[in-house]
């Protein structure tokens, strides 16, 4: 690599680094959220099915098949099933993605504050011939009027999700389901506009190969202020216990999805700027006994830059400075000492 090439690189890494660190709450220069105090509360619902976990997932894992074992109606509206893909239950866009799971999120409505709202489902083995399917909510319920309506909002998205899993098991152990239960007569309201209506998802798949068992690379890089370390942004956990729910100072980004060798991170709407969807995946993959892979996928809405070759200087930046943070997360997984942050420049 010639010298100009890694100037280069380390001047758009120093440009986004500063991005990210402007973003932290309680950085330089204060962050105006949309919902300035939020509640995260999730809900983690399981069941054991008697089946192995692949051939769970094939039967229930698909991302229209939600239509099936919620007995709502699922059309893909764009992508082809994978991440940035949108279906018609809920307008929900697919944001994170593992050989076994997926997480799921809801775009920001005209009417309503936004609660953040993220499903994931996982079929975990436990046996040969056994697996758990996992569904676990999380969403903000502090635009609810008090405790006694956020327990009543718990409780009916417990039935429904219990039911839904219920549902997963008998499709997935070959059974048939009962007639759906009565919806109600008459048409619905209008759908609520959303505040982007025709977002541009744009994704970024890297990947980079580490000489360490799976198990191994997530316990030293896996937690979800590692960040602090790899990225070289300091990094402390504004709420929660680092699972699902919690918050952190880079970027003030929420743990919106968890597995044992992946977890999936989400911005917050700011007042300051149109929300772009910011989420990453971050996933260590077995290859063999004693190496593995370092998956790192970003999703974001790019509709808002002005034209395609903003978009393109966009996404190599990005690119830049996450294909860095792959870099340092293998040399740390592999035992090795990173070498020194690159210069943030003036202080600003």
């Amino acid at each position: 690599m010639s010298s100009r090439m890694r100037i280069s690189l380390v001047t758009l890494f120093v440009a986004l680094l500063a991005t990210v660190s402007n973003a932290q709450e309680g950085g330089r220069g204060p962050v105006s959220y949309a919902v300035p105090n939020p509640t995260y509360v999730t809900v983690p619902l399981e069941i054991t099915v008697n089946r192995p976990a692949a051939e769970v997932w094939k039967a229930v894992g698909k991302y229209c098949d939600i239509g099936e074992w919620l007995q709502a109606p699922c059309t893909i509206q764009s992508g082809d099933g994978g991440v940035g893909t949108v279906r018609s239950v809920g307008g929900e866009v697919l944001v994170g993605k593992t050989e076994l799971s997926y997480t799921y999120a809801q775009r920001v409505r005209t009417d309503r504050p936004y609660n953040l709202y993220h499903g994931t489902i996982e079929a975990r083995p436990a046996t040969p011939t056994t697996s758990k399917l996992l569904y676990t909510l999380v969403y903000d319920n502090s635009m609810l009027a008090d405790d006694g309506a956020r327990q009543k909002d718990k409780e009916q998205r417990s039935a429904m999700f219990t039911r839904a899993l219920q549902n997963m098991k008998t499709l997935a152990e070959g059974g048939t389901l009962p007639p759906a239960p009565a919806r109600g007569g008459g048409p619905g309201a209008a759908p609520v506009p959303y505040a982007i209506p025709n977002p541009t998802y744009a994704i970024i798949p890297l990947e980079i190969t580490v000489n360490r068992p799976a198990a191994e690379v997530w316990k030293r890089v896996g937690k979800f202020c590692d960040i602090g370390e790899w990225l070289q942004a300091p990094c402390t956990i504004v709420s929660g216990n680092g699972g699902v729910g919690s918050r952190r100072t880079v970027g003030g980004a929420v743990n919106v999805a968890e597995t044992e060798l992946s977890l999936i991170y989400a911005q917050r709407v700011r007042m300051d700027q149109p929300y772009n969807f910011w989420h990453g995946t971050i996933e260590a993959r077995p290859l063999t006994a004693t190496t593995s892979k370092l998956l790192y996928t970003l999703l974001y809405d790019n509709s808002m830059l002005p034209d395609d070759a903003a978009r393109e200087k966009d996404k190599e930046q990005r690119t830049a400075m996450f294909t860095r943070a792959l870099q340092n997360m293998k040399t740390l997984a592999e035992g090795g000492t990173l070498p020194p942050a690159p210069a943030r420049g003036d202080g600003r």
